[in-house]
């Protein structure tokens, strides 16, 4: 296949990184990269404002049946996750990570230059079993983020096609309920080696009510089951309460289970079901410590579950305008994330078109002698708020929306906002939608005063 030269935005994440348990969406598998890169990919943000993308280097990518067309990314997505988030600071509004690490990208944002990285070269591949040899050759270095960072064994593992032992880490991780202090234990030096023992040994697995059928661990037990003594080996060896050196035969390890699982930690065999499933197979909402409910605690503002805050009453004069705006005070975000976003949009546009109406303004622009085109959005706020100072409006009431105009980082930017329409990989959160409310309703109080 050959080389391609491509634009930032024609590449998307890989759902099944192998740095990553598999993820479910490009934000949430933004958000998995932030999580076991931490600040390196400050590190390496800062190396690709100052120094650019590595001439040595290329991304290997595959093509989505789809148009417009995009790539998946094979190899790079450190570096496609970093592009996304200097090119547009404001897909981290929804992310759930540190504000000094936020901050530092964000200051990197405001020196990217796109021109200086575009086009990337890249390597499309006909097949993703095409690339496993060339990531395999590469990823067995790194040098503090800036560089290509080596896979942990955790990772090297997933990259075989999510082998048995991942299968039981990822169910631990994702789905038995951990706490804070119980998932950082289990790091990149996790003895992987001695939990595929655990799992390749015939009368461990009976013990465990698990098998292996066609590389996948199935079970006939019922979530809590299953979760328990998989949870309990885990963490026993990633806190080093058992040496790996006294689990090498099977003797020892039935040892290990009887004496240390035993009847508090080793599974009820009578629940077991008459058909198997694979671990992937079981629902979360059958796990009973992912449903646990968490102490209650005060009502917070910030916690609404609409978009419009309870106390934002806007006297919405226009009928369809008011409709939009009813249907924005009512429909849950939980619900339909894509839809308020574009009805945010709307609502925006239309707002601003009925003031500039209303106050003289004129939706189209001259274009020569003899036709006029439309004004951008953008062109319609700047206008709006140059009316509205003119009006003795408080300036300060219109910062958050002039900054829509110009930052980049504003969770209301207008670029943003189109792509919530048009680009389907740019996917809305909750928190995102509020924040972007939360800088506009100053400004639309006033529209709508």
């Amino acid at each position: 296949m050959p080389e391609i030269k491509l634009k930032i935005e024609d590449l998307v994440l890989d759902h099944d990184n192998p740095r990553i348990t598999h993820a479910e969406g490009q934000q949430d598998a933004l958000q998995k990269i932030v999580k076991d890169q931490k600040t390196k990919l400050v590190k390496l943000a800062q190396s690709i404002v100052e120094h650019g993308m590595n001439p040595m280097d290329r991304m290997l990518v595959l093509r989505l049946n789809q148009r417009p067309v995009r790539f998946i990314s094979l190899e790079g997505n450190r570096r496609v996750g970093v592009l996304k988030m200097l090119v547009n600071p404001a897909v981290m509004s929804g992310l759930d990570m540190p504000v000094p690490m936020k901050n530092a990208i964000e200051r990197h944002a405001k020196n990217f230059k796109k021109s200086r990285v575009e086009p990337l070269s890249c390597f499309e591949l006909a097949t993703r079993e095409d690339a496993k040899y060339w990531l395999y050759l590469r990823h067995n270095i790194g040098h503090g983020g800036a560089g290509v960072e080596g896979w942990s064994v955790l990772a090297e593992r997933r990259s075989r096609g999510r082998p048995p032992v991942i299968q039981a880490l990822d169910l631990v991780t994702e789905r038995a309920g951990l706490t804070t202090a119980e998932r950082a234990a289990i790091s990149d030096s996790f003895p992987a080696t001695t939990l595929e023992r655990f799992l390749e040994d015939k009368e461990v697995r009976k013990t465990l009510g698990l098998d292996v059928k066609n590389g996948n661990l199935v079970t006939k037990l019922p979530a809590d089951e299953i979760a328990r003594p998989l949870k309990k080996i885990v963490l026993d060896l990633a806190t080093k309460k058992i040496n790996v050196r006294k689990l090498i035969e099977t003797k020892d390890m039935l040892r290990y289970l009887d004496e240390e699982l035993g009847d508090v930690h080793l599974p009820k065999m009578a629940k077991a079901r008459s058909t198997e499933r694979t671990l992937e197979q079981i629902p979360t909402s059958e796990f009973t410590s992912v449903r646990s409910r968490s102490p209650r605690r005060r009502s917070d503002p910030s916690d609404r579950k609409t978009v419009v805050p309870r106390n934002c009453v806007l006297d919405v004069t226009q009928n369809r305008i008011a409709d939009i705006y009813k249907e924005l005070r009512a429909v849950e975000l939980k619900d339909a994330p894509n839809g308020i976003a574009v009805l945010l949009r709307v609502f925006l546009e239309l707002s601003v078109d009925h003031f500039l109406v209303k106050n003289g303004g004129d939706l189209e622009v001259p274009a020569g002698t003899s036709r006029k085109r439309f004004k951008t959005l953008d062109e319609k706020l700047a206008e709006v708020v140059a009316i509205m100072l003119k009006m003795n409006v408080a300036k300060s009431k219109l910062a958050p929306i002039s900054r829509a105009i110009t930052v980049k980082t504003s969770p209301m930017h207008t670029e943003l906002l189109h792509r919530y329409v048009h680009d389907q990989y740019q996917t809305p959160t909750p928190n995102d939608l509020k924040a972007a409310w939360d800088h506009a309703q100053p400004f639309f109080e006033c529209i709508w005063a």
